[in-house]
């Protein structure tokens, strides 16, 4: 099988109001006590306000799909942190590191991003501190991930990692770290989105396109129901390529503040603090602003929590309009999403058009139904249904004992072969001797 390695798409940010986006690289050099950028995009979407009011995502359960993670750094001390039990990747069962490589730097900020309490290094606060969350880790990205799935399918580590959420109740799903898109995914992502669960993406940055082996159009944001965020800057601008041109997503959703965020820790340890721009750092705060509407809604689904998200744009209420300059349904605003109730829009994705093309609305309306179905079984495969192997004809066990059998046909006539050769010249010996 076929698997896609890990890529990571850099740090994210989101920005709330303007409409344009601005150079976005994995980190910049600078080390810094962090919080200044933090403030800015935290006074432009209204989070303290928001707090203030006690939406702080208390009862939201929210998954983290990233490398690895440090949970024993000050930043979440007394946070509401949970390490899955469940490896993604059979060769990577440790999730853990206490080691500043990149992956766990990228990892614990992207959490922090979400839960920190603002001590540490960088000083990171959270935006929805007092969400529920579970860490699911791929492991170091040193070599390629192959999901720990007992389905046998082609199914990548991102789309095995959001069935592993959904199953343990996860209401919002996000990761800055992507796969190549593959169709095996599609039934995970149809049962997230029929059992209500947002998921949110970071998008490539342009630091990453030449890294990531594969059309910036191939990622696993590119998925029909998953929020697909750019990163734009203080003035609102995208990031731009190494031209100068504006770098333009098409998948985009929405866009958010990425630009000069904390990074938790340096490549020295985890004393230090630097700055890093890019898409990576917008996931979490979409991701978080969903969970604050979750907390104040909750009776809302994912499907809900994204419709109002587009509807509410740019801080002003208005019928979702899409447009192609990278820019996608506008700036993920929170003050209006918190305005408006979602349980008024449609249980349904809004996100049914991108150029992925799965999972289709009957692969939806079937998990809706039946669960999770792996792609090459006939039956669900999820926490809902009867785990019971299912009998009948096992073509894969005829074919390893058919090679068996050639392997030994190979091998009998092989001795055969020798001891009519080895008698012969025994023969011939004897005919010729005096």
């Amino acid at each position: 099988m076929k698997r896609h390695p890990l890529r990571t798409f850099g740090a994210v940010l989101l920005v709330a109001g303007f409409i344009s986006l601005s150079a976005a690289s994995p980190a910049s050099a600078a080390t810094t006590s962090g919080t200044t950028g933090l403030d800015f995009w935290w006074d432009k979407y209204g989070v303290d306000a928001a707090h203030s009011e006690g939406i702080t995502g208390r009862g939201v359960k929210v998954a983290v799909l990233e490398e690895q993670i440090n949970p024993s750094l000050p930043v979440f001390e007394g946070q509401n942190l949970r390490i899955s039990d469940k490896p993604v990747c059979k060769d990577h069962p440790s999730m853990t590191s206490t080691n500043p490589d990149k992956g766990t730097r990228h990892g614990t900020t992207m959490t922090a991003l979400l839960i920190g309490n603002g001590t540490g290094s960088g000083g990171v606060r959270g935006i929805a501190p007092d969400a529920e969350v579970t860490f699911y880790g791929y492991g170091p990205d040193d070599r390629p991930c192959y999901p720990d799935s007992a389905t046998e399918t082609d199914m990548t580590a991102w789309g095995y990692g959001v069935k592993l959420a959904v199953d343990d109740g996860a209401k919002i799903v996000y990761t800055a770290v992507g796969m190549e898109r593959h169709e095996a995914d599609a039934p995970a992502i149809a049962y997230a989105i029929a059992r209500g669960v947002a998921l949110v993406s970071a998008t490539a940055n342009p630091s990453a396109a030449d890294l990531l082996g594969a059309p910036i159009t191939d990622g696993g944001d590119s998925l029909n129901g998953v929020v697909a965020v750019s990163a734009i800057g203080p003035d609102g601008a995208l990031q731009t390529s190494a031209d100068g041109s504006p770098w333009i997503i098409p998948q985009t959703t929405v866009v958010a503040g990425g630009d000069r965020f904390p990074e938790i820790g340096t490549e020295s340890g985890w004393d230090g603090s630097a700055t890093a721009t890019g898409s990576s750092n917008a996931s979490p705060i979409v991701a978080g602003m969903l969970a604050l509407a979750a907390q104040k809604f909750p009776e809302s689904t994912g499907n809900q929590l994204i419709q109002a998200m587009l509807a509410t744009t740019n801080g002003e209420r208005h019928e979702p309009s899409r447009t192609e300059d990278g820019f996608g349904y506008g700036a993920a605003w929170l003050p209006t999403l918190l305005a408006v109730d979602p349980t008024t829009f449609p249980d349904e994705t809004p996100l049914m058009n991108k150029s992925a093309g799965f999972p289709t609305a009957d692969q939806i309306a079937a998990a809706r139904t039946n669960g999770y179905v792996a792609p090459d079984r006939g039956r669900s495969f999820d926490q809902y249904a009867d785990d019971s192997p299912t009998s009948g004809f096992d073509f894969s066990s005829l074919v390893m004992w058919a090679v068996i059998g050639i392997v030994a046909l190979v091998f009998i006539a092989a001795v055969i072969t020798v001891l009519i050769i080895v008698t012969q010249r025994r023969k011939a010996r004897k005919g010729t001797s005096p």
